[in-house]
């Protein structure tokens, strides 16, 4: 994929069959244009874009015709459903994702759902979405039924993971903050960014990041890991010498997108944590996104290599891109 400039690793979209179910249960509706998601006491609306294959292909061409999103679902994801249900919907949801990609090949990639209730079927979807539907990678929320990516109990799908050497987004809204707080908007404003910091010193802390060589793409910049991470290595000097040093797992299994506001804030990330560790993205088509904004950061501020690493080259080597 030569002619592409720009590799959008933060895009997302709801395929159908899963949206419908959505509906039905009750986390999801149309509304004046918009969709809103809602599970436990959190929610975001989005941009019809995120359900609508055709307005999302036009949004896409207008901001960039030389660009290749890689679709993500959002929260939630299939453990809000029984867990009866939630296999053979996120399989014929990867599936309608593969069919999707397959269609408008050099417009769009995909990151499959796993059904993460279910470790052993994680791994198993986890292979049937690599060999079998050509998608590129996979998306996992911070909170999964109870437990989270740095639980020793995931170790069987991060083993499979490490396999295929496909990367991972691990995106927010699931660690289940709002059981004990009334967060409101603060839930996207300051939660989102916790709980993915929380989730990677942690499995850095831990030695997953050791044990099991994956790649995980962190959004939102980081969260707050590019700029607390002499704090996250003072737990091993200070408190418990058995753990790992969380920076040095955290600059090279981890990468961080362009999901920022402000040009300060995109040139600390990349003086800390590398050039090579830098992803494009866009959260398109939620509120939050600001894609021109994001785009621009990048222009202004690097030129020749570095920018062409952040905005596509990194990510084609990491998804496996050609």
């Amino acid at each position: 994929m030569a002619d592409v400039e720009i590799v959008d690793v933060h895009s997302h979209f709801y395929p159908k069959t899963y949206v419908d179910k959505l509906m039905r249960r009750g986390f999801a509706e149309t509304r004046e244009g918009q969709v809103i998601l809602k599970w436990g006491r959190r929610g975001s609306p989005a941009s019809i874009s995120a359900v609508n294959l055709e307005e999302k292909v036009k949004e896409v061409k207008k901001f960039s015709p030389n660009s290749l999103s890689l679709l993500s679902v959002s929260a939630p994801w299939g453990e809000v459903l029984p867990r009866g249900e939630e296999l053979g919907v996120v399989r014929k949801a990867n599936d309608e994702l593969s069919e999707i990609v397959r269609k408008n090949e050099g417009l769009f990639g995909g990151l499959a759902m796993l059904p993460t209730s279910d470790v052993e079927a994680s791994a198993e979807e986890a292979e049937r979405a690599i060999k079998e539907l050509n998608l590129h990678g996979f998306v996992v929320g911070t909170g999964m039924a109870n437990r989270m990516l740095e639980d020793g109990r995931m170790g069987e799908l991060l083993k499979v993971v490490e396999k295929l050497g496909r990367p991972i987004f691990l995106h927010p809204g699931t660690l289940p903050l709002d059981k004990v707080l009334n967060e409101g908007p603060a839930a996207v404003g300051v939660s989102f960014v916790f709980e993915t910091t929380y989730v990677l010193v942690r499995m850095a802390l831990q030695g997953l990041l050791r044990d099991y060589d994956v790649k995980v793409i962190c959004p939102h910049g980081g969260g707050f890991i590019p700029y607390q991470l002499g704090r996250a290595d003072l737990v091993k000097s200070a408190y418990d010498q058995s753990l790992q040093l969380p920076s040095q797992y955290l600059r090279r299994n981890v990468f961080y997108d362009t999901v920022m506001y402000t040009e300060e804030s995109l040139r600390f990330l990349v003086e800390v944590m590398g050039e090579d560790q830098v992803v494009f993205g866009t959260d398109h088509p939620f509120p939050v996104s600001r894609r021109e904004l994001f785009l621009g950061f990048v222009q202004k501020l690097y030129q020749g290599s570095t920018r062409e690493k952040i905005l596509r080259e990194n990510a084609m080597g990491l998804f496996g891109i050609r």
